[in-house]
C-alpha cells in the first residue's frame, strides 16, 4: 500500500513554494501563497479519499460495505443478527402467536410464542428484537395479547441464544480463513464454515473419525459461548445429518458421514486464596472486581476453544491457567499481594481435556477471597 499520511496540506503547499524561484515573496501574506493554499485542500482531499478507496480494496483495511463486498472472494458473508429462542412457562393455554413484553424498564423487547413443547404450559417463544438483548431477561411476561384465564406467565430458560450482527473484525478473521482454509467436499472447514452460519451456534470442535472411518462428531458452543442447549444440537443436528438415517446426505454433511452433534461439558472453576488488601479496602469492595475479571477471562478461554493448535493437526486446548488467575487478582485495584491462590482445590493449572470422545469449557463457579 501507499503511504499517503504526509500529503498533507502543510507538506502540499511547502512542495509547491518549492518549485517556485525565493525571487518572488513567498511569505504568508504575499499573492503567491495566498493563491496556491485552496489548491493544496483540494489536493489534501484528493489523497484522503485515495487512501481511503486504497484501505477499500484490501481484507485486511477494509470495513462496513466494502468489506461485505470482498467476502465474496472467500464465498462467505457477514452474518446477521439473530434472535433469541427462550421457554415460556404458563399457567393456561397460550396460542401460537401470541404475543408477551418483558418487564425491565427500557431494555423490555416482545417475545412471540412459536411452538409448544409437549410439556403443559411450555412454550417456545421467539425475541421480536434480533441480538443477545433477548439472552438475559428472566422473569415476568407481561401480555400483549389477550388470553382468557392466563395469570401467570414467565420466561425462563435460554434454548436457542441470539447473536449480534458480525463485526467487521469477526468477519475480516472469518475471511481470511476462509482463503486460507477453502471450504470443499465435506472437509473441516465447510463442516465449520456451515454450521457456524447457522442463528445461536458461537463455536465449533470437529472431530473428524473420532468414532471410525466415516464418523464426525462437531461439539458446539452457542452464541453466548457456553455449551450448546439440547434444542441448539438437535436443530443442528436435523440440518447437517438427520436422525435416524444417518449418513444417507439428507442434510449438508456428505453421503456416508456420520455427523453426530454435540456439546462440551462445562467444567466449574472454583477459585479460593487469600489475599492482601491496601488501607481503605474491604473485602466486598475487591470481589465483585475479581469475579468479573476472572469470568472475562473464562470467556477469553471459551472463544478461542474451537482455534486448532496448528494447521496440519486436530488438536484444541481449553485450560484455564493458574498464573493468568494470580495476575488479574493482583492487578485488581485495592489489592497488593494473593497467597495460596488454588483452582477447585488445587495450586496448579486446569487442564482441560479436548479429545473425539470428551470436549470440556471452563465456566466460573464460585470466588471466596479471605483476608
Amino acid at each position: 500500500m501507499n503511504d499517503f499520511s504526509n500529503k498533507t496540506y502543510a507538506a502540499i503547499l511547502a512542495a509547491m513554494l518549492q518549485r517556485i524561484p525565493d525571487t518572488f515573496d513567498k511569505r504568508d501574506t504575499s499573492p503567491i501563497p495566498t493563491a496556491l493554499g485552496p489548491a493544496a485542500y483540494t489536493l489534501e482531499e484528493f489523497y484522503l479519499s485515495l487512501n481511503q478507496v486504497q484501505k477499500s480494496a484490501f481484507v485486511q483495511t477494509a470495513v462496513g460495505t466494502d468489506l461485505d463486498r470482498l467476502s465474496i472472494l472467500g464465498s462467505i458473508s457477514r452474518y446477521p443478527a439473530s434472535a433469541a429462542v427462550r421457554l415460556g412457562v404458563f399457567n393456561a393455554p397460550v396460542p401460537i402467536g401470541a404475543r408477551f413484553s418483558t418487564i425491565n424498564g427500557t431494555d423490555s423487547i416482545n417475545f412471540v410464542v412459536t411452538a409448544a413443547t409437549g410439556q403443559d404450559g411450555q412454550y417456545q417463544l421467539r425475541a421480536e428484537t434480533t441480538g443477545d438483548i433477548g439472552n438475559t431477561y428472566a422473569g415476568p411476561l407481561l401480555p400483549i395479547t389477550s388470553i382468557p384465564g392466563l395469570t401467570s406467565a414467565q420466561l425462563t430458560e435460554l434454548l436457542i441464544p441470539g447473536d449480534d450482527e458480525e463485526t467487521d473484525e469477526e468477519l475480516r478473521a472469518r475471511l481470511i480463513e476462509a482463503l486460507n482454509e477453502r471450504p470443499f467436499g465435506g472437509n473441516m472447514a465447510s463442516y465449520r464454515s456451515e454450521i457456524l452460519s447457522m442463528d445461536g451456534v458461537g463455536a465449533i470442535q470437529v472431530w473428524p473419525v473420532w468414532d471410525g472411518g466415516g464418523t464426525v462428531k462437531c461439539s458446539l458452543l452457542g452464541a453466548d459461548f457456553l455449551p450448546a442447549s439440547a434444542e441448539l444440537v438437535d436443530m443442528v443436528q436435523q440440518a447437517v445429518d438427520p436422525l435416524p438415517n444417518q449418513g444417507l446426505g439428507l442434510g449438508m454433511a456428505p453421503i456416508g458421514a456420520q455427523v453426530k452433534i454435540a456439546a462440551p461439558e462445562a467444567v466449574t472453576v472454583d477459585v479460593t486464596g487469600s489475599v492482601v488488601l491496601a488501607a481503605g479496602y474491604t473485602i466486598a469492595q475487591v470481589q465483585p472486581v475479581v469475579e468479573a475479571a476472572i469470568a472475562e477471562y473464562l470467556l477469553e478461554v471459551r472463544k478461542a476453544w474451537d482455534k486448532r493448535l496448528g494447521n496440519f493437526t486436530v488438536t484444541y486446548a481449553a485450560n484455564v491457567y493458574l498464573a493468568r488467575i494470580l495476575a488479574l487478582i493482583v492487578n485488581t485495584p485495592g489489592i497488593v499481594n494473593a497467597i495460596g491462590i488454588s483452582l477447585n482445590g488445587a495450586a496448579v493449572d486446569l487442564m482441560l481435556t479436548e479429545s473425539g470422545q470428551l470436549q470440556q469449557v471452563p465456566v466460573l463457579g464460585t470466588v471466596i477471597l479471605h483476608e
